[in-house]
């Protein structure tokens, strides 16, 4: 399913979760609670009783971390999309999207995001080296510049400026294609 504001979001890394606060606060708290006693149980000696403590400490804790996970993947999601919005391009290359998202590990990040379901629309050519970009026809505006007459395209919204001469494109100029 697409998400209106941003094609390359999934409705999982939009969605909110509503009770994913209080259970990390509860788990937490529990947690706190079944390592003050873990501690306490080594150093009365009862090693058995204290690894089995440790056991129920991973399983108190084990919800916390799927929430902040779920978070760091969701914001991670929204950094990448939201960096591929403006792009007019139809395609990059690896180096152009790792320069683009300021990364090393862009492409294992979004190969990552999109096995887990929180982007789509993006598909990864590991043969070619590029990553093809959702592009709807009518998300684009062709233009021709005042200044060089060059024919330009851009994403609608965008800065509209000529990709030749740098010259800026008004909008309330007729000329467009």
């Amino acid at each position: 399913m697409t998400n209106v504001s941003n094609p390359y979001l999934t409705v999982k890394a939009v969605a909110k979760k509503r009770l994913a606060t209080p259970i990390a606060l509860v788990c937490a708290f529990f947690g706190v609670a079944v390592a003050y006693s873990t501690v306490e149980l080594f150093l009365r000696g009862e090693t058995g009783s204290g690894v089995i403590s440790c056991f129920l400490f991973a399983a108190v804790m084990t919800p916390v971390y799927r929430i902040f996970r779920h978070a760091y993947r969701k914001l991670s999601a929204r950094r990448i999309a939201e960096a591929l919005i403006p792009l007019s391009e139809e395609s990059l290359t690896f180096d152009q999207l790792q320069t683009v998202l300021s990364s090393e590990k862009a492409i294992q990040q979004i190969k990552t995001l999109i096995g887990k379901g929180y982007l789509q629309n993006l598909q990864i050519d590991l043969a070619e080296r590029t990553v093809a970009l959702y592009v709807p026809e009518d998300s684009f505006v062709r233009w021709v510049c005042p200044g060089c007459g060059a024919k330009n395209r851009a994403r609608k919204g965008g800065a509209l400026r000529c990709k030749y001469c740098d010259q800026p494109f008004a909008k309330e100029q007729p000329k467009q294609l």
